[in-house]
């Protein structure tokens, strides 16, 4: 055993001298093995990067939520509401479709107003909502003081309200539980504040997170009390902004989005004043453009490694061509037809090797500045390392077993006369 791995020391040993004897063209042979590693480490760390993106989207919107939310009209569409006696979303679609669809397990209503607070001496302009009291139940929101909006707040009209952390904090060291801020020209009972809440999130194209550490929450139907003094937000100022409606579970949630919609165009007399958003189906459209994104890399990729392989069989055949004495020579002196395979094979995978070193190295660095230009989210695993060094390995065999093979059974007296 000692012995066969000290040969193929050797025989390493005596590739890598006879490649360096020709540094410049060794060099230039291995761009293409370069080019084609930096692009399969760039297409996996944007491919994981893209994909844990979707991942904690869909955790932030949740696997079990269906989103209805209210969306401007054209002036056409505006009669057409008129005309059908539809006034947006309402607290009665929410009753109904907890009522119709058997798989919701719960529902949450929220409208959107603007308004001022004030307490501690500051004045704020937080982002303000009032919502029903299973809102933070289905937005996985934890508190750090006191407790969240109940419904019997709702029921009652009572004026407290529930505030961000970020709110907290610019509010100052002194505020605390019981106390009361100043929302509009109304005040409110503080009850209770959130924790810090994960916002390291973009905006998808379809619907916004929210930054919850900004918000303060007062119960539906409050908005009305405070609307006197503040500008209503939103594209209805009487109907709801949005409706968030928790499945019962993850697999009825397509069945139900259809059940769901079928309900709203029902309700609504076909006048579609309002927006559905399914994070499952954000999922699945994410994950198939990202699935072309790798296709096309790929693609760029193989091409680069086909090329830089064919390069590599290029410089192997000319260097068999210019050492035909010497293998000649080794023939003559004993070498076996085995000894010359493993030795052009050696130079083959050392070449590929030393390509797929470099270009890991080049793609580490292209996909950092694709993280800082383009702000992507990359992930860099230990997969998107060990894939193209192993796959520039094969290459090296693959496009290196021609040329060996032609210099392992070249005629040893021919190649002896060989000038």
């Amino acid at each position: 055993m000692n012995r066969k791995l000290y040969r193929m020391v050797k025989i390493f040993r005596m590739a890598a001298r006879a490649l360096l004897t020709h540094k410049l063209r060794s060099i230039l042979s291995i761009l293409g093995i370069v080019c084609g590693v930096m692009a399969v480490l760039s297409m996996i760390s944007i491919g994981a990067g893209a994909k844990n993106e979707a991942l904690r989207q869909i955790e932030q919107l949740g696997t079990r939520n269906i989103y209805l939310k209210a969306v401007s009209l054209t002036q056409g569409q505006e009669y057409k509401a008129r005309r059908q006696l539809s006034t947006g979303l309402s607290a009665d679609d929410a009753a109904m479709i907890k009522r119709v669809c058997q798989s919701v397990e719960d529902v949450s209503c929220i409208k959107k107003v603007s308004a001022s607070i004030t307490g501690i001496g500051k004045d704020i302009l937080p982002q303000f909502i009032a919502c029903s009291a299973s809102m933070a139940d289905l937005q996985n929101l934890f508190m750090r003081h006191g407790r969240f909006i109940l419904r019997s707040d709702v029921e009652n009209e009572n004026k407290v309200c529930v505030i961000g952390s970020d709110v907290a904090r610019r509010l100052g060291p002194n505020l605390q539980l019981g106390g009361h801020i100043r929302i509009g020209n109304h005040l409110f009972k503080m009850v209770g504040i959130l924790k810090q809440h994960d916002y390291t999130i973009k905006k998808t194209s379809a619907i916004s997170i929210r930054n919850y550490n900004e918000m303060v929450f007062i119960p539906l139907g409050m908005e009305k009390i405070i609307a006197r003094s503040s500008s209503p937000r939103g594209p209805s100022s009487t109907g709801l902004s949005e409706i968030i409606i928790k499945i019962k579970e993850t697999g009825q949630v397509i069945d139900a989005a259809s059940i769901i919609r079928r309900i709203m165009e029902v309700a609504h007399h076909g006048v579609e004043d309002f927006q559905m958003v399914v994070p499952q189906e954000l999922l699945k459209q994410s994950q198939k453009t990202m699935r072309l994104f790798n296709v096309i890399l790929g693609a760029i990729a193989g091409i680069s490694l086909l090329v830089g392989g064919i390069g590599i069989m290029n410089i192997m055949l000319a260097t068999v061509s210019e050492r035909m004495r010497e293998i000649g020579i080794r023939r003559a002196v004993g070498a076996t037809r085995g000894h010359i395979i493993m030795q052009f094979l050696a130079e083959s995978v050392i070449l590929t090797f030393s390509g797929g070193i470099f270009g890991i190295a080049s793609g580490m660095v292209a996909v950092l500045l694709i993280t800082t230009v383009a702000g992507w989210e990359i992930a860099i695993t230990s997969w998107a390392i060990f894939l193209p060094l192993i796959v520039s390995v094969l290459v090296g065999i693959s496009f290196g077993i021609y040329p060996a093979y032609r210099a392992a059974f070249m005629n040893p007296i021919a190649a002896l006369r060989h000038e």
